[in-house]
C-alpha cells in the first residue's frame, strides 16, 4: 500500500475533526483515579469520517473511497447542493462496493480493545491510580475504537484501525480534548483475501494493530510521551517511509513506532499519533 494515499486521507479526516491545533493536550494529571472505559459507539459521521464514508450497520467500521465523487471539482462548483449530491452518490458506492463482503456484519471492537488496554496496562504500569471500568460506563477517559475500509487503490483494499479518545484537557482549564491514534499497516490486498477463512486476516490484523494502539495510548495517558522531545534513534530505526509521510518520532519503548506531525515552525499537531507497524 502506497502510504502516502492513506496519509492523505487520515490528513484530511483531522482537518474535519478539527484537530489540526499546536495547543497543548494533556490527560488528567498522574494519580488522581482516573477512569477509563471502552465505548460500543460508532466515530461521528459528520466531524469524524471521510465525506461520503459508508457506516456499517451496528459496527465499527466504515467505508470509503470507492467513488471520487466528493473530490471532484465539478461537485464543489455547485457549492452546497453539488457536494450534497456528490456525497450521497460516494456514500451509495461505498455501499455497493462491500455489500458481498463477509465484513459486512455487526462488527465491533471494544471486547478487544478493553482486553489490550487492560494487558498494555500490566505490562506498562506507571500511575497505579489509573481505573479500567468495565465497557461502556462513564469516565473521565472515553475511548472508541474503529476500522476504516478504504477501496482507494482497488483492487486493492487497505483497512485502519484507530482509537479516538475523549477527555478533559488538564493543559487548557479541563476543556473538553480529543486525540486519534491512527495504526500505520502495510497491508494492501484484494477484499477476497480479507474475506477468507472467517475474516481471518482482518482479525489477524486487528488484533495486531489495536494491541499497538493500546499500549500507545497507555502510555500517553500516564504521561509517558512528550510529543516535543523526539528520538534520533527511533527516527532511524522506525519506518519513516518513502512516500511522503514525514513522521516525526518520540522516544518510546523499543518494540513500537509513535510518530506526529509538526507545522512549518516545528510545533506539533497533539490531536493525532501514528502508530506505525514494523
Amino acid at each position: 500500500m502506497k502510504y502516502h494515499i492513506l496519509f492523505s486521507l487520515l490528513a484530511t479526516t483531522f482537518i474535519i475533526t478539527g484537530c489540526t491545533t499546536t495547543k497543548s493536550i494533556k490527560y488528567p494529571v498522574h494519580g488522581q483515579n482516573t477512569t477509563i472505559s471502552v465505548s460500543s459507539e460508532q466515530i461521528s459521521a459528520m466531524t469524524e469520517s471521510g465525506a461520503g464514508d459508508y457506516f456499517i450497520s451496528d459496527s465499527q467500521i466504515t467505508v470509503g473511497d470507492a467513488s471520487k465523487a466528493t473530490s471532484n471539482p465539478a461537485a464543489s462548483a455547485f457549492g452546497l447542493i453539488g457536494m450534497g449530491i456528490a456525497t450521497a452518490i460516494e456514500k451509495n458506492t461505498n455501499a455497493s462496493a462491500i455489500s458481498k463482503s463477509s465484513l459486512k456484519q455487526a462488527i465491533k471492537f471494544d471486547d478487544l480493545t478493553n482486553a489490550k488496554i487492560n494487558q498494555a496496562q500490566a505490562e506498562h504500569t506507571v500511575d497505579p491510580s489509573l481505573k479500567i471500568l468495565a465497557i461502556n460506563q462513564v469516565s473521565e477517559i472515553k475511548v472508541v475504537p474503529y476500522a476504516r475500509i478504504s477501496f482507494k487503490e482497488t483492487p486493492l483494499v487497505s483497512v485502519n484501525f484507530g482509537l479516538k479518545t475523549e477527555f478533559k484537557n488538564s493543559a487548557s482549564n479541563q476543556s473538553s480534548a480529543k486525540r486519534f491514534y491512527s495504526y500505520m499497516s502495510k497491508t494492501s490486498v484484494p477484499l477476497s483475501e480479507w474475506d477468507s477463512s472467517n475474516n481471518a486476516l482482518f482479525n489477524q490484523k486487528a488484533d495486531q494493530a489495536f494491541n499497538a494502539l493500546a499500549k500507545a495510548f497507555i502510555l500517553d495517558a500516564q504521561h509517558q510521551l512528550n510529543l516535543s522531545v523526539f528520538s534520533e534513534s527511533k527516527q532511524k530505526t522506525c519506518q519513516n517511509n518513502k512516500d511522503g509521510l514525514n513522521l516525526s518520532f518520540v522516544e518510546a519503548p523499543e518494540d513500537i513506532c509513535i510518530g506526529v506531525l509538526k507545522d512549518k515552525k516545528g510545533k506539533t499537531f497533539e490531536g493525532l499519533l501514528f502508530v506505525v507497524e514494523q
